[in-house]
């Protein structure tokens, strides 16, 4: 008789610790030996099959982000970055070319929200801007525009 403890099980199923723990809390495990003061063991000799036989998830932790696929593969959009770095791409490819490509990256100015924005429709770049330049004024997007080939626009003779 071999009694063995998650850590023990964590060593022996080359598991995290933390893995075992949530599988017990989800009853994946096989029911213990004994519990001794709260804590379940399991006789190694008996129940080793029954614990190599528990499938591990391939997939597991967070969700990546999707690559949506639409009729039939004709239209794919693929979405990829993390809002932990902040850079973000979105690619629209239509019959496997490239459709519209949208990336965000952080600008070098001192606010950190501040991002590059740069979107291609079939390989040609139509826009190009730092967010840094772009107002929010209620529903509306402006650029603060204060002279055009040295004229003041903001004056009354304009």
């Amino acid at each position: 008789m071999n009694l063995v403890g998650l850590k023990e099980l964590a060593e022996l199923l080359d598991v995290p610790y933390d893995t075992l723990k949530v599988w017990k809390n989800r009853d994946r495990l096989p029911e213990p030996f004994q519990v001794i003061s709260g804590t379940p063991v399991w006789d190694w000799d008996t129940s080793e099959e029954d614990f190599r036989s528990i499938k591990k998830n391939e997939n597991s932790g967070r969700p990546k982000k999707p690559k949506i696929s639409i009729a039939g593969g004709l239209i794919e959009i693929d979405i990829q970055g993390s809002s932990k770095d902040k850079d973000e791409n979105v690619s629209i490819r239509v019959n496997g070319k490239s459709f519209v490509d949208v990336q965000a990256e952080p600008a070098n100015s001192a606010n950190k929200s501040d991002r590059n924005l740069s979107i291609k429709v079939l390989g040609k770049k139509v826009i190009d801007i730092n967010t840094d330049d772009v107002i929010e004024t209620g529903d509306k997007i402006s650029k603060p525009v204060t002279e055009v080939d040295g004229e003041d626009t903001n004056s009354e003779n304009s």
